[in-house]
């Protein structure tokens, strides 16, 4: 594979794709437990402030996930480059990137990390693309009446064996409204067209209903769309020349996401 999976310290080209997230369904991201002022037993996670959020985390586990298990579907030729790894692995040579081996750090070849962790990174080398916490819009007129997008609805727990409410127990727990939007924003360095094909098509497999993000997936929820609105690259001699960031829109960001999406499937069918 052309190029170095760990290229940090060369900036050639930095993106910032931003959009939002807009629930279809009810969302729950916990927060891992109801403290003494929640009201409900299963609270979501929530800002200083009381909004809801999707942390940055939450969001690129699962677009990783979607990705990885995509890639190893496929079942694609080595040659093409195209493979994702198994992190569980012990050894580099069972198939795990970033695996240290006898030689320690020095022996860690980032050179042929797979795919995904070219992208996502691994153990040892960085992440290309970041995600930020998207954070809920709320308008000035929400924010003034205090106007949070959560709903408390009512859960029993259930005996799999017996296929009955386990004692009669019944617990409470929070999720984000439909139709609550999100700030979404993602930061690549020094990205390849064909690895950016995969971003946008994990994107893609999350927009279609495909993955679902947070918890209670199976009961409906966690289904969101994703809405992008704006593309601005930036390069080193640009800035340090002073010149004006490129900015892609609309119609302009598609055609640009569709180059990604071929120089993807060229990749794929790549046999040399």
């Amino acid at each position: 594979m052309k190029g170095s999976a760990a290229d940090f310290h060369r900036l050639e080209r930095r993106l910032r794709l931003s959009g939002h997230i807009i629930t279809r369904t009810a969302l729950r991201i916990g927060s891992g437990g109801s403290g003494e002022l929640d009201a409900a037993d299963l609270p979501v996670l929530r800002d200083a402030e009381g909004y809801p959020f999707i942390p940055g985390a939450s969001l690129k586990g699962a677009l990783r996930s979607t990705i990885e298990s995509l890639v190893r579907g496929a079942d694609l030729a080595g040659e093409t480059g195209l493979w994702a790894c198994d992190p569980l692995l012990e050894s580099a040579r069972a198939g795990a990137c970033g695996y240290h081996g006898q030689g320690g750090r020095s022996a860690v070849d980032v050179q042929h990390h797979c795919a995904v962790c070219r992208l996502m990174g691994s153990r040892v080398v960085a992440s290309h693309a970041r995600f930020s916490d998207a954070l809920a819009i709320v308008s000035d007129a929400e924010r003034a009446q205090r106007r949070i997008p959560i709903e408390v609805r009512d859960g029993v727990a259930i005996d799999r064996d017996l296929r009955t409410v386990y004692g009669g127990q019944k617990y409470d727990f929070e999720v984000v409204s439909p139709g609550t939007r999100f700030a979404l924003e993602v930061f690549i360095e020094n990205p390849q067209p064909w690895l950016l094909g995969l971003l946008i098509l994990g994107f893609d497999q999350i927009r279609d209903g495909f993955t679902a993000l947070g918890g209670f997936t199976s009961r409906g929820l966690g289904r969101v769309d994703i809405a992008w609105s704006t593309m601005v690259e930036i390069n080193a001699r640009d800035l340090l020349e002073g010149r004006p960031e490129r900015t892609l829109r609309e119609q302009e960001l598609e055609v640009e996401f569709q180059s990604w999406r071929t120089a993807l499937s060229a990749r794929a069918q790549r046999r040399d």
